[in-house]
């Protein structure tokens, strides 16, 4: 049987550099279009700037969100964009936004934007998985641009941008998402998922907005602890335990998630998110920059607690790869090591990874608590 261990940590603020993230493409707020635009960016006028990013789902597992954000994250003004709902159709996933995703933003310093789709397409795909399901969905982009425009001018942190959005408008706006579909329905011809299950989640959020964030973290709860039971074939799992953590700030935001594993070395817990290519000798870029992202707030955690006591802890991305020769960890690898590696691998990595392996080398040794292990998956 799996073992796995719960944690409790606490975080009062993040510092964090970024070494593999990608040039932004910049766009005029005065033509910006979601629905156009590319994945993330720089929105631009004549005095700021902000970068943004967009979620085509509100599950964080869906399309790879966190490496999207993890490119905008060396700005100074960050957002992200965050549909409340997704309906694929009544054959197809429905994800809701969850109050973790929040918390997760509001540690980070982000702000969000609260968006909805508005127009959809029947999927002219002819496989039978795809024939009552809807596509290329497109946000309200009007919504959109009025909260940019807002964020631009605010003056206060993420934190109070997100509380003070989810508090007074997530309700109408969710409402409105709700009859988008409806409209949508009718128009398409497909069905979507009933809302009537969603009225009453409405109904309870408007009533109380601490509900919310109770449904939602009892849901990431639930979800985390399914994940402990979950090997995934990709993952390179080894001799690690499983486990949940819940993270508090001094402001009170709490949210839960499962990293990868966690091993103990030498009186210490290693915090691991792994990724791994089993056709390449590197998994594929957003693959590293979800995992350096996800450990971005374990890295900055001021203590962590396992059943009551004090431990020791550092974090760790190991990446691994097919017919990689030797293996290599940053920091602790000096520059001579670092050259001999890619020297004794010249042939396994093109040039674009031996550049990705040089970035991680300074991303390791500029972050505090974050190690990066490079090593064959055979």
């Amino acid at each position: 049987m799996l073992e796995y261990l719960n944690f409790t940590g606490f975080i009062k603020g993040v510092i964090y550099k970024t070494y593999l993230h990608e040039p932004l493409k910049e766009f005029s707020l005065d033509v910006f279009d979601i629905n156009q635009a590319s994945s993330y960016g720089l929105i631009k006028t004549q005095t700021t700037e902000i970068a943004y990013s967009k979620w085509v789902s509100p599950k964080r597992t869906r399309s790879y969100p966190l490496a999207r954000i993890y490119n905008t994250y060396i700005s100074s003004k960050v957002i992200t964009i965050i549909p409340v709902i997704k309906d694929e159709g009544k054959d197809g996933d429905r994800d809701i936004i969850q109050y973790s995703t929040i918390s997760w933003m509001n540690l980070l310093n982000i702000y969000i934007v609260l968006a909805y789709y508005k127009t959809a397409e029947r999927s002219n795909k002819k496989n039978q998985s795809h024939r009552d399901k809807l596509s290329r969905q497109q946000f309200d982009s009007e919504l959109v641009n009025s909260q940019i425009n807002e964020i631009l001018a605010y003056k206060q942190s993420a934190l109070h941008w997100n509380k003070y959005l989810f508090e007074e408008r997530f309700a109408a706006i969710f409402e409105k998402a709700l009859d988008s579909y409806d409209s949508i329905s009718n128009s398409t011809h497909i069905n979507v998922h009933s809302r009537l299950g969603l009225d009453k989640y409405l109904t309870r959020i408007i009533n109380e907005f601490e509900e919310f964030k109770n449904i939602s973290l009892r849901k990431s709860q639930l979800a985390s602890q399914r994940e402990l039971m979950t090997s995934h074939k990709l993952e390179h799992l080894v001799d690690g335990l499983k486990a949940t953590f819940s993270i508090e700030n001094y402001l009170g935001g709490t949210y839960y998630l499962t990293p990868d594993e966690i091993l103990f070395e030498d009186n210490i817990y290693i915090i691991q998110e792994s990724k791994n290519s089993s056709t390449s000798s590197l998994p594929k870029l957003p693959d590293i920059q979800d995992g350096l992202f996800k450990l971005i707030l374990f890295s900055n955690l001021d203590s962590l607690i396992c059943n009551g006591v004090s431990v020791s802890f550092i974090t760790k991305l190991k990446l691994t790869g097919k017919n990689i020769i030797g293996s290599i960890i940053f920091p602790d690898a000096s520059n001579q090591e670092l050259e001999a590696f890619i020297k004794l691998n010249n042939k396994i990595f093109s040039h674009k990874q031996k550049e990705i392996i040089k970035r991680l080398f300074l991303e390791a040794e500029n972050n505090h608590k974050l190690k990066i292990e490079i090593t064959s998956n055979s």
